[in-house]
């Protein structure tokens, strides 16, 4: 299967040692920590090094499909990332670092892993929820093809220590618009 995904200014696979460094100083921010589920904070170098060392055996089990978010001639810049919730469903997740908000990279990563996704692991159907104080996230989603369901959550974010609203929402294949 290849693991290599190439968008316009994006390049997207697995993570490798040089982007620990690098991954440790983006994701050890707490605007960024706070808006993903499971990123604690702080975030050290440890946190990062066990991460990496999940992904070759979520990838051999079919469960989770990590990639990092490197700018042509910049590097990583984030993750994005396929992960199974469940027996069926894959559910989206993804951050990018602060300095890059706002220049569409996230979306670009997910309309790309999502193109991806349908293609090598024949999805047809993924979730993904976004808290209520980051609408940001949620354009990403709808760039994507994703919709709202009409339900709502409390997902536990590790950075903020609590849980928070969240609002779910669902892609299936053929219904998306593309962003």
């Amino acid at each position: 299967m290849d693991y290599t995904i190439e968008t316009k200014r994006l390049v997207m696979g697995p993570f490798v040692d040089d982007d620990i460094d690098r991954r440790v100083v983006l994701a050890n921010d707490i605007d960024v920590a706070r808006m993903v589920t499971r990123m604690p904070h702080p975030y050290t170098r440890k946190d990062a090094i066990d991460w990496v060392a999940t992904h070759d055996a979520g990838r051999e089990a079919g469960t989770d499909y990590a990639f990092a978010i490197n700018r042509k001639g910049d590097g990583l810049i984030g993750s994005v990332g396929l992960h199974k919730k469940g027996n069926t469903l894959f559910d989206l997740g993804y951050w990018i670092g602060k300095p890059y908000w706002g220049h569409g990279y996230a979306s670009e990563a997910a309309i790309a892993v999502m193109d991806w996704g349908r293609k090598s692991l024949g999805l047809r159907e993924v979730t993904a929820c976004y808290f209520t104080d980051n609408p940001a996230s949620g354009r990403v989603l709808e760039k994507a093809g994703f919709v709202h369901t009409g339900t709502d959550g409390n997902c536990h974010s590790i950075g903020r220590g609590e849980k928070m609203r969240s609002l779910n929402m669902i892609w299936r294949d053929g219904a998306q618009k593309q962003g």
